[in-house]
């Protein structure tokens, strides 16, 4: 059983090894993957608040818009961030 856990925390190392580079900061494949996240999450929410705009329902549509700026806001702080190392 302790075998089985250490392969899963070894395993797990490698995977991560593929998101930070060595000086712990995130890669950029890292940044564009939770940017690509992010805005597809927004979006998302974006269309699932569309019945209630139609419907006029407003604390359902207010909500389902600040979760789409939030997700949106992250993702576009990923795409800076991967602007300010590219360009770095």
């Amino acid at each position: 059983m302790v075998e089985t856990f250490k392969g899963i925390g070894d395993a797990l190392g490698i995977v991560w090894a593929l998101f930070e580079d060595e000086s712990g900061r995130l890669t950029v494949q890292a940044m564009l993957l939770l940017a690509a996240l992010a805005l597809a999450t927004a979006a998302q929410c974006a269309r699932a608040t569309l019945p209630a705009r139609e419907v006029k329902l407003g604390n359902v549509t207010l909500i389902g818009s600040g979760i789409t700026l939030v997700f949106g806001l992250v993702g576009v702080y990923f795409l800076i961030q991967v602007i300010s190392v590219v360009f770095a």
